[in-house]
């Protein structure tokens, strides 16, 4: 992880729940989605690589009741001391490149069955590689799922906001092929939640960097650009936008 990146992560953390919680429903229906790809079930070893604050581990451990904690990883001291304390969530404090390497060894006897890797991909430098390693962690009926925005968004963000994205966003097919490469079976589908919050409370969200992209602009470059979303949405109190999302899973073929 960056300098960048992590200053961002850093002065977000304490707030990053309020931020990205949407609503309540929203977290349900998306780590639904999630548990329902990766086909989780309680005798699953889980791993969370770029789990944040815990916010959809937390509901994925309800959901499933695990028998074993879910590992939760994250390269974000800051980001990781908002993860509740837990007998079902077991922080450790590492990036995806640090477990795919084996530089960090995950607190888990034997092999993993499910790895998810949730708008995290595009914060790694070596993307075919690490998903190499990460694949190397699965047992024999191992799955392994990337959850990804598409590079063009709908979110009400300003139209630099937007090109910058388009710049960072890794493509899907890219991800795709990196997983096949690494010898798992896969699958790529679209998922789409709907989204209905309040223009103010989206503007907070915003003068906040909410979205790791908006670190890319100065204080002035984003008090323009809020300046600008504020002009383009002023007659529309409540904000509703679809939320795409591509699911990419990954599995361990037969022998």
């Amino acid at each position: 992880m960056s300098e960048k990146i992590a200053d961002h992560y850093g002065r977000l953390a304490a707030t990053y729940d309020d931020h990205w919680t949407y609503d309540p429903e929203y977290v349900r229906a998306f780590t639904r989605a999630m548990s329902g790809a990766l086909r989780l079930h309680p005798g699953d070893a889980i791993v969370d690589v770029g789990c944040g604050t815990g916010l959809y581990t937390r509901q994925l451990a309800d959901d499933v009741a695990p028998l074993r904690p879910i590992v939760c990883v994250d390269p974000s001291a800051a980001m990781l001391d908002q993860v509740p304390s837990s007998r079902s969530l077991r922080p450790v404090l590492a990036s995806a490149e640090d477990v795919a390497s084996g530089r960090v060894s995950l607190p888990v006897p034997g092999p993993v069955d499910a790895v998810l890797v949730k708008e995290a991909i595009h914060h790694v430098s070596d993307r075919a590689g690490t998903l190499r390693g990460l694949a190397g962690l699965l047992s024999d009926h191992g799955r392994l799922l990337v959850v990804m925005l598409p590079t063009t968004i709908p979110h009400p963000l300003f139209a630099a906001a937007h090109e910058r994205f388009e710049q960072l966003q890794p493509d899907p097919a890219e991800i795709e092929e990196a997983l096949v490469a690494a010898g798992l079976r896969t699958t790529l589908t679209h998922r789409t939640f709907h989204v209905a919050i309040d223009r103010e409370r989206y503007v907070r969200m915003l003068e906040s960097r909410y979205m790791s992209v908006l670190g890319e602009f100065s204080e002035e470059e984003l008090a323009e650009g809020i300046a600008q979303f504020r002009h383009a949405y002023r007659e529309d109190p409540v904000l509703r936008f679809d939320d795409h999302f591509v699911f990419l899973r990954g599995t361990v073929p037969p022998a």
